[in-house]
């Protein structure tokens, strides 16, 4: 009977010392980020039976617990990834709505308003050499301004670029750690209390880059991780990688994927969650928008001024030649396509319209029959021959892409890079309109005069069936007879060369008067109203107005995105209390338990003590 009561009490004490040993350990982990309140579960020992009796045996130790609830680690991984993809998103918002409230972006319409306010000065002198050189120079200023600002925006585009690469970096290195830990757990014998808590953290960091999910394996061989959508990061004691590769078919837009074994399978980037998700919005969104936006604004505004100087008359009495590069040039129109490498396709977009023109990106697919434009919003618009117009742009095709190929279409991407000064001449400005009082248009046609001859001054007047026209000189005499409407080209008459384009209504009238006249600022006034006209966005808009929505739009955005991040945060700390009641250390519970335990150890060597004085005794009794 000593020797139990011996064992009973030797028990008790290996026992109580375990308790205290936990009790320990939690108190010396309690400021320890990811650790989760252990505690020992404790059973009773077989009984055994004595004269019919059953005695008890005392107490062992069944497991070591930790305090965990998986419901309440899945809400919290799920609240990071969420948390993280707003403040990564209010973050890039913030830092695209600064970009436009600085001093490099405020000149942008700053500039715009001082070449107004040149034009209009030079208005009243047109002769005024000097006064052409400010108009000049403050067409320049725009022109710089414009540069400078998609500069900067593409430079926060590489600086997203990079950050995408030290995450993604970032993740393959938390797949390997995760697969060691689930090495190490199969080489060793559980419960891995301390390594699932390892294990814990780790996802839960995995979670502010990505969406995670973890599943269990079948016979204790660690845990499947998955990211995003359901690809599979950590498989067990493997580990599989992710990849920045080319884009398709935009090679320099790098895009997701995951290596598995030899083969590399692509990641939509628009499931994956957390800051990478903020950061390819970021990339392939709002970046791009800006740019549209930029790019929108410079191609009108040098659009509208170079269609200006073609309908009046420099002070030399030519025809007003381009101040700013020329929007549809042949490398323009094919830099706006986007074709994947060792295409054939020969595509061009040209600027008919800049009016209805759109900012944003247009995929073209061909089927062999018909060519397929979708639009950003998802819009598809089919067609079947090469010559293609839509939202204000004609595409051109001399060499049609293969079945099934994709291009991009970029009609106002690099507008704004490419706004370049054609002339430093200030005679070259076109202050007198060669449009006289006369004219009488009510269609749409567009007249313009290419070169002066000896013919100064004439009429190009529209049959009341709009099927032919003819030209007359100021007094009525035909000097060129009934000619089918519309031309197919260029006309010209006693070395003045026009072009007249299809859209004009019964009896319209056009009036062009080439003498040069001192003082005419007739095309200036023009000039002026681009300033005030609503001919952008349907006529909703000023060429200004461009900007200040975009200003406006991002701000909204940045705003809205505070709110949501504001939800996220509360929604996050609210998962974090959740699993700290759970999981965390209370460490006035600690500090009882300590003492209930100490209480215990003592007890259980009182116990000891016993059996050793009553095996004593019965010693003492031969």
């Amino acid at each position: 009977m000593a020797s139990d009561l011996l064992n009973l009490g030797a028990q008790s004490v290996l026992t109580a010392q375990r308790q205290l040993n936990t009790t320990g350990h939690n108190i010396s982990n309690a400021n320890t980020e990811g650790y989760s309140r252990q505690s020992v579960i404790q059973g009773t020992n077989t009984p055994r039976q004595f004269g019919g009796q059953t005695y008890g045996m005392g107490v062992h130790v069944e497991n070591v617990r930790r305090s965990w609830d998986q419901f309440a680690v899945k809400e919290l991984n799920m609240a990071t990834t969420q948390v993280n993809y707003r403040n990564e998103n209010l973050t890039n918002l913030d830092m695209m709505s600064g970009m436009l409230s600085s001093m490099s972006s405020k000149k942008v319409p700053e500039s715009l308003n001082d070449w107004f306010d040149a034009v209009k000065t030079l208005a009243d002198t047109p002769n005024d050499i000097g006064a052409r050189k400010v108009v000049l120079d403050k067409a320049n200023l725009i022109s710089q301004s414009m540069n400078d600002f998609h500069d900067t925006v593409r430079e926060q585009r590489d600086n997203v670029n990079k950050k995408l690469e030290v995450s993604v970096e970032r993740v393959n290195q938390i797949g390997i750690e995760i697969r060691d830990i689930h090495r190490l757990m199969m080489r060793s014998p559980g419960p891995h209390n301390d390594l699932m808590d390892k294990h814990e953290s780790l996802i839960k960091e995995l979670s502010e880059y990505t969406k995670v999910t973890v599943t269990p394996r079948r016979n204790a061989e660690g845990f499947n991780v998955h990211i995003g959508n359901g690809h599979t990061l950590v498989s067990g004691t493997e580990a599989s990688q992710l990849k920045m590769i080319d884009g398709f078919p935009d090679t320099h837009q790098h895009r997701l994927a995951i290596v598995e074994g030899k083969g590399i399978k692509p990641i939509t980037s628009d499931d994956i969650g957390g800051r990478l998700e903020s950061m390819f919005e970021t990339r392939d969104k709002e970046i791009p928008y800006v740019l549209d936006e930029l790019g929108r604004l410079s191609i009108a505004f040098s659009e509208k001024v170079n269609e200006l100087q073609g309908q009046g008359l420099d002070l030399n009495g030519q025809v007003g030649q381009n101040l700013f590069a020329d929007v549809n040039t042949l490398a323009f129109a094919k830099a706006r396509v986007v074709a994947p490498v060792n295409s054939s396709a020969d595509v061009a977009v040209f600027i008919d319209d800049t009016s209805q023109l759109k900012g944003g990106e247009y995929s073209l697919k061909f089927d062999g029959a018909h060519y397929h434009v979708t639009n950003s919003d998802g819009v598809t618009q089919s067609f079947s021959g090469p010559s293609m117009q839509l939202d204000g742009i004609r595409v051109e095709i001399g060499n049609p892409p293969a079945v099934g190929e994709k291009l991009l279409l970029r009609p106002t991407r690099d507008g704004a890079a490419n706004m370049k000064m054609t002339t430093n001449d200030p005679k070259a400005i076109a202050a007198q309109s060669f449009e006289a009082s006369t004219t009488f248009a009510q269609g749409d046609a567009k007249f313009k005069v290419s070169s002066v001859g000896s013919l100064k001054e004439f009429e190009v007047v529209v049959s009341p069936t709009r099927t032919e026209f003819a030209v007359t000189d100021k007094s009525g005499n035909v000097l060129l007879s009934p000619t089918p409407y519309p031309p197919t080209g260029p006309v010209t008459v006693l070395g003045t060369t026009f072009e007249l384009s299809d859209g004009a209504m019964a009896n319209d009238k056009f009036t062009a008067n080439l003498n040069p006249a001192e003082g005419d600022n007739g095309n200036l006034r023009k000039m002026l109203n681009i300033q005030t006209d609503k001919w952008m966005n349907d006529g909703d808009s000023t060429v200004i107005d461009i900007y200040h929505n975009l200003n406006t739009d991002v701000g909204l955005k940045a705003s809205t995105a505070t709110r949501l991040q504001e939800v996220a945060e509360l929604e996050h700390e609210n998962a974090q209390s959740r699993v700290a009641s759970i999981s965390g250390v209370n460490l006035d519970e600690e500090a009882a338990n300590m003492m209930k335990f100490q209480q215990a150890y003592m007890a259980s060597s009182r116990v000891m003590q016993a059996a050793n004085e009553t095996f004593d005794t019965i010693l003492q009794l031969r």
